[in-house]
């Protein structure tokens, strides 16, 4: 078991490194790079021991591209339309750590017999994860047959913006305050980051992880759509996630409100639960298309040339994409 130091209540585990002289405070394990916060022992458990079940609802995304707003739809998806015990924090719209878990970390933190405790004590009822993973480094031994994915990519360009906003503010990661947009731009195309490089994640989540997950119960959304097609983005989560009590317009109204930014933010801010990051600081804009104003045509170009080279020209209309479930057209077009 690696050595720990305590960050803000969590634990890091040495031995870490330091990316470069901007910082980014890193574990290197298996050849890719992870957060400080990474217990490589516990996780290598979690993959041995851990066979997903029936109730498993995993939220399968790189970092910044939408995630907690992710969270907070299937959240309200599952809520509108099954009866959850008050114990369960879904039944109160929780979407903090302590409700849904990011399960290498939890076990990291907390160890197997706690992430063994949260299995069991939410067990009848559909249980939400997320997660950075790739098909490298998946977190479990096997996928139950009826386990359903939701990956959520962004626009580069935003993800781009995000991520170096949000490296700057968190307190574990050691990052300069110094650092420049041109500086991170390099890093960002050159793929030299947390959980892999965001172009290839996305084309490997496309795809099912080479095979490993079962496309049926895979369903691919961006966060543009998330943030500005909200009835459309729930009503096929609902298709996905819900067998019956099918919400109706109002409830489908009502879940697109709750997802509004800044109804978002005020809720969590007021009454955060098991949400652990301040949202002052890290919910930011909720935007979609904020890069326009903020970054420098050298800086969109470097983006846009890396990504046409990994995902094409024109679009995400890959070969891959045939079977996965979406809203239509899936397709990200160069501006």
């Amino acid at each position: 078991m690696s050595n720990t130091t305590n960050h803000g209540g969590l634990k890091s585990f040495e031995p870490t490194m330091t990316m470069n002289e901007k910082g980014f405070i890193y574990k290197a394990w298996d050849n890719r790079i992870y957060p400080p916060f990474y217990n490589p022992d516990a996780i290598r458990e979690l993959q041995e021991t851990w066979n997903t079940d029936e109730n498993d609802i995993f939220i399968c995304t790189h970092q910044k591209v939408g995630t907690h707003l992710t969270k907070k739809f299937v959240s309200e998806v599952l809520r509108s339309s099954i009866s959850y015990p008050e114990w369960n924090g879904i039944h109160s719209g929780d979407i903090g750590h302590g409700t849904i878990a990011w399960p290498e970390v939890m076990i990291s933190q907390h160890g197997i017999e706690h992430f063994q405790n949260h299995i069991e004590n939410t067990k009848g009822f559909p249980r939400i994860w997320y997660t950075h993973c790739s098909i490298h480094d998946l977190p479990f031994k096997s996928a139950h047959p009826k386990t359903r994915f939701i990956h959520v990519f962004r626009d580069p360009r935003g993800a781009f913006e995000s991520q170096y906003h949000f490296y700057k503010s968190h307190p574990m990661l050691g990052v300069s305050e110094d650092l420049t947009m041109d500086e991170f731009v390099e890093m960002f195309t050159q793929g030299t980051m947390y959980f892999g490089d965001y172009h290839e994640h996305t084309l490997e989540w496309i795809d099912g992880c080479k095979g490993k997950i079962d496309k049926e119960n895979l369903l691919v959304l961006k966060y543009e759509d998330l943030v500005e097609r909200k009835m459309e983005s729930a009503r096929i989560l609902c298709q996905f996630l819900l067998s019956e009590n099918l919400p109706n317009e109002l409830q489908l109204e009502q879940i697109a409100a709750a997802t509004e930014f800044n109804n978002m933010k005020k809720e969590i801010t007021e009454n955060p639960q098991s949400f652990h990051f301040n949202t002052q600081t890290f919910f930011r804009e909720g935007k979609s298309y904020g890069w326009m104003d903020n970054l420098s045509a050298e800086q969109i170009e470097k983006i846009d040339q890396k990504t046409a080279r990994i995902w094409g020209e024109n679009n995400l209309n890959h070969p891959e994409l045939i079977g996965v479930r979406t809203l239509e057209p899936l397709e990200y077009v160069l501006a």
